[in-house]
């Protein structure tokens, strides 16, 4: 009798797991077909964010994502690897929004300075990396004194002189944390680094040492000079002590 039973029970079971089998089957099939065989799952829309300089159809048409293609089939990495090909593009990440939208999060690099450069101006940001060359420097502040023989866009500047480089660009990031509007930069001498901001009035700072501290001693100065209507002269804070003043004769 439990011979009979445990039969029973087996075929019970067997039952079971062809049914369950069975669905899965039809799961599948229908899974595949909603996804791979229908519209649901194409592109519908490309969303964009982070970008003031560059356009967002500039953007899309870089990261090579094409509206209508199939969600699963874009590759994240290439589409990243794209738009960095973009010298203004300092971060890129690219996420599927399922099941029809891509969305590209970027952070782009900044204008901060010109570097002359055969007559033209090599634009380069905060780091270093040269984003374009122009004809005009753009009323961007101009650095002085690099020494370099080419330059690749999309890639940090390589000079002949690399602790000069850094010292310029430290300098800029320390001008722009303070806030300070400067004309031009020379670091031609690392021992005697310019900063000018009018054609007319200038501020020696050395070899540009505990430079946050002179930064701000020189916008105190700055902002005393524009009270007294001072608009011509030499600053100097490059020794330790007193910063001194003289104007031009």
């Amino acid at each position: 009798m439990k011979k009979y039973h445990k039969s029973i029970d087996k075929k019970v079971k067997a039952r079971k797991k062809g049914i369950i089998f069975l669905i899965m089957i039809l799961v599948s099939v229908v899974s595949f077909i909603i996804i791979f065989k229908t519209d649901i799952f194409k592109i519908k829309k490309i969303e964009v964010y982070g970008n003031t300089t560059i356009s967002k159809e500039e953007i899309v048409a870089e990261s090579g994502i094409i509206l209508g293609n199939h969600i699963l089939k874009e590759s994240i990495k290439d589409i990243e690897s794209n738009l960095y090909n973009n010298p203004y593009v300092k971060t890129a990440d690219v996420k599927r929004k399922l099941p029809d939208r891509m969305v590209i999060q970027i952070v782009e690099r900044e204008e901060e300075a010109a570097i002359p450069f055969m007559n033209e101006f090599l634009i380069i940001d905060e780091d270093g990396m040269v984003l374009r060359s122009s004809t005009s420097n753009g009323n961007l502040k101009i650095i002085k004194g690099l020494e370099f023989t080419n330059f690749i866009e999309g890639a940090i500047l390589t000079v002949k002189d690399k602790s000069q480089l850094s010292k310029a660009l430290e300098i800029v990031r320390g001008i722009n944390k303070n806030q300070i509007l400067i004309k031009e930069l020379d670091v031609t001498n690392k021992k005697d680094i310019i900063i000018k901001f009018t054609d007319n009035l200038s501020c020696k700072i050395g070899e540009g040492n505990n430079l946050d501290y002179r930064l701000k001693v020189l916008k105190k100065i700055l902002e005393d000079l524009n009270q007294k209507k001072i608009i011509r002269g030499v600053i100097d804070i490059s020794h330790e002590g007193y910063p001194s003043y003289r104007p031009v004769e």
